[in-house]
């Protein structure tokens, strides 16, 4: 019976010793766990900072071609009412140097200059 008791003694103290060994083991796998993903949280906390940044500079660049659009759109339209008024002049102007063709070609059939020659004396009337 004795031989029993310290058989179970000895299992039983092989068997702390085991869990206290696998516990240990466990907690620094888990403190080697804790350390890199520290590390790749401080890393990726930079990362962050740094497209932060990014991401307002390219907003305010944003916003600064929003506004460059708003004053490129107030330009054509600008244009476009200059290209209007100025296309209605330019009809105006076709239609009067029409009217001023058929006006010239109205005058100038050369009738009205239609002149007879003069005669000249054939004796000097002296």
């Amino acid at each position: 019976m004795k031989k029993k008791l310290l058989v179970i003694g000895s299992l039983f103290i092989a068997l702390v010793c085991v869990q206290v060994f696998s516990s240990g083991h466990k907690h620094v796998v888990v403190v080697e766990e804790n350390v890199s993903l520290t590390n790749e949280n401080k890393a990726l906390t930079k990362e962050n900072s740094g497209l932060k940044s990014s991401v307002n500079a390219l907003k305010q660049e944003n916003t600064e071609l929003v506004n460059d659009k708003a004053e490129m759109q107030q330009m054509v339209s600008e244009i476009i009412g200059d290209l209007d008024s100025t296309k209605s002049v330019v009809k105006d102007i076709k239609n009067e140097l029409k009217n001023e063709k058929d006006i010239v070609r109205r005058q100038s059939t050369g009738r009205e200059f239609d002149f007879q020659p003069i005669t000249l004396p054939t004796s000097d009337g002296n």
